[in-house]
């Protein structure tokens, strides 16, 4: 009788599973900002949020030529991707704003990204060790009069890729030295060796008066890459050519890492794990609340199961590995043991 009550409730905790969506995902985009003087018309506002919150979302989901394929949406196809949204009135450097938050449906989202035959990123608080290098008038900067090295994180963004320059180090300066007639050729595991990080970018910036020579040795989630960039000055000042050489620079950075992280979501992936019961379904109740927390996880259902285990499938999106780092943030630990997937909680 004891065993029945436990696999009842295992029933009703994990079989009432279905697609789920959590309240902090990559589809929700916050604090869109809009000046009540713009007008007194709540809907004009608000519209205008959406098309706000909605340029936002697919910025920072998408390949930058992607962005610009859908960034023409009309307005109609942007309400319904939309499920709810948050007002807030505010005030702001003296300023009356409204603050919306926008709550975009997961599903709606994978279906028009679906049709129009777009993959996008799931980029969120991405570290990336650079380091600049500047070369001008025949002469080589390392750390002093470097511009790009001193103002790298001077931009006031707000970016999804957390920049981190490493300290002077004189070490480093000579191995510069000594590659400097074949520096895109240098060791990026070498040069960062005091970092533990899966994304490393060495910037060599060969700038002229009226243009900026660059090249990316990279790698990118343990991936190596390069690429050269031509950043024309225009008609800018010297002070903005220098500003804008940076953000052409973190605009392609931004679309390598997305490039590594991309998800199709006409090809789902299935995995079968069990669970190890302890006679208390406290744990299967924060096992659901927890997965529930992982947007690449579309559903997930029962198979069977005993009172000793229960076996799951999982529907998800994406790779495996990204997936196991999810669930380990969720502290779910996913592991193949003798041939099978087993989940634990931590």
């Amino acid at each position: 009788m004891k065993n029945i009550k436990f696999i009842l409730c295992i029933l009703i905790i994990l079989l009432k599973t279905g697609n789920v969506l959590s309240d902090n995902n990559i589809f929700n985009v916050n604090n869109i900002e809009i000046d009540k003087k713009i007008s007194k018309n709540k809907e004009k506002t608000t519209n205008l949020a959406f098309q706000k919150g909605f340029k936002k979302l697919a910025s920072r989901l998408l390949l930058e030529e992607d962005f610009k394929k859908i960034s023409t949406t009309n307005l109609n196809e942007i309400k319904k991707l939309i499920s709810y949204y948050q007002v807030k009135n505010i005030k702001k450097n003296k300023k009356d704003l409204i603050l919306y938050n926008i709550f975009f449906d997961k599903d709606r989202i994978h279906e028009f990204f679906y049709q129009r035959n777009i993959l996008y990123s799931d980029l969120i608080d991405t570290e990336i060790i650079i380091f600049p290098l500047l070369f001008f008038e025949k002469q080589m900067f390392i750390y002093s009069k470097n511009y790009f090295y001193k103002n790298w994180n001077n931009q006031d963004e707000k970016s999804l890729i957390q920049y981190i320059l490493p300290v002077e180090n004189i070490e480093n300066i000579q191995k510069i030295k000594l590659n400097k007639n074949r520096i895109y050729k240098i060791d990026l595991n070498d040069f960062f060796k005091e970092y533990q990080n899966s994304n490393m970018v060495f910037v060599s910036i060969d700038l002229k008066e009226d243009v900026a020579k660059v090249f990316l040795n990279t790698k990118i989630e343990n991936k190596k890459m390069s690429k050269n960039i031509l950043i024309t000055k225009n008609n800018s000042s010297k002070e903005e050519f220098n500003k804008n050489i940076i953000l052409e620079i973190k605009k392609e950075l931004r679309d390598l890492v997305k490039s590594q992280n991309l998800i199709d979501v006409r090809t789902p992936s299935f995995l079968n794990a069990k669970i190890k019961l302890d006679n208390k379904k406290s744990n299967l109740i924060e096992f659901k609340e927890r997965i529930e927390k992982i947007d690449l996880i579309d559903n997930f259902y029962v198979i069977e199961f005993n009172k000793d285990d229960v076996l799951i499938k999982i529907k998800y999106l994406g790779k495996i590995d990204k997936i196991i780092n999810k669930l380990n943030n969720q502290k779910i630990n996913l592991q193949m043991k003798n041939g099978q997937w087993q989940l634990n909680m931590i």
